[in-house]
């Protein structure tokens, strides 16, 4: 996906208006054709706009449409859009799509990892092992003060966590500690 940065001239503002309109039209066509035109045009402020979309979705055709732009991101400026949204309990239907598309769209996540590791702790299963996926591959762009404080902050929460998470995190907190 060819998504530009968030600085846009008038003319791009106003596509960006128009793809707005047309995702929030209700119109399954419109939207399919929107969708594949955000695939190549289009800015990481349109992002928000299909985590919406995709909470809403009934339509697997439409999710799947959405879940592949996700996954196919190669702009750095979509990486902290993507981790917010991890963390947003709006977006908790589809964490588990959100940390899979991060996962899969191979940007740089190093960054956000306490935003990956309270989906771990705090989402699904399926969340929590697509968060893990995430830092397994982030963990060599974080000091070595940064995986200390991700440790103690995944220990802490493994208390609360529920029996099938605990064997993840504490393959997580190994990776940290022998990284």
């Amino acid at each position: 996906m060819q998504i530009a940065s968030p600085d846009s001239t008038d003319n791009q503002q106003e596509t960006l208006r128009g793809q707005i309109r047309a995702l929030r039209s209700g119109h399954r066509g419109t939207i399919l054709d929107t969708i594949k035109t955000i695939r190549t045009e289009s800015s990481v402020t349109i992002l928000p706009e299909l985590f919406d979309l995709l909470v809403d979705q009934e339509d697997e055709e439409i999710s799947r449409e959405i879940v592949s732009v996700l996954n196919d991101l190669k702009s750095e400026d979509a990486a902290p859009v993507l981790a917010e949204a991890l963390t947003n309990p709006v977006y908790e239907p589809v964490a588990h799509l959100l940390a899979a598309a991060c996962w899969q769209n191979g940007l740089s996540y190093g960054k956000f990892a306490d935003n990956f590791v309270m989906a771990a702790l705090k989402g699904s299963y399926q969340t929590a092992l697509e968060a893990f996926s995430v830092l397994e591959e982030a963990v060599g762009e974080l000091s070595e003060e940064k995986r200390e404080s991700l440790i103690r902050t995944v220990k802490h929460g493994m208390l609360r966590a529920e029996d099938q998470k605990k064997t993840l995190l504490r393959e997580l907190v190994r990776i940290l500690v022998q990284y």
